[in-house]
């Protein structure tokens, strides 16, 4: 049941930077399906994985917060000769690339560390 509850909350999560840029007047619908998709897929993995994700609490979660916002905000600038709201939209993928970039990153460990474990815990037997 919990996977359900992860993937419903991803689809949600994947449509509301999509309902901002839609209200902002921006409407590209490639960038627009992609931002979904990114968000939905990222809001999934980060759900699947709450309790790594609450338990993090270290200088690691404050630098995968600092590289994301830091990329969107000032790596995609108002400055740059490009629209305010092409802007905003580029801000949001840039956002939702970095958190599911991490959140597959954090289900990539933890397959491995699954992995690992049933390996470690094989006892062949004496016959």
């Amino acid at each position: 049941m919990k996977n359900r509850t992860a993937a419903l909350a991803g689809v949600i999560l994947g449509s509301l930077p999509v309902a901002v840029l839609y209200a902002d007047g921006y409407w590209d619908v490639q960038l627009a399906a992609v931002i979904w998709g990114i968000y939905a897929l990222g809001g999934w993995l980060i759900l699947r994985q709450e309790d790594i994700w609450r338990t993090g609490g270290n200088r690691w979660s404050a630098l995968l917060v600092v590289v994301a916002m830091g990329g969107s905000q000032f790596g995609v600038h108002m400055d740059l000769p490009i629209s305010e709201r092409l802007t905003i939209a580029l801000w949001f993928l840039v956002l939702g690339v970095a958190f599911a970039a991490a959140a597959i990153g954090v289900e990539m460990a933890e397959t491995t560390d699954g992995q690992a474990s049933e390996q470690d815990s094989y006892v062949p037997s004496a016959d």
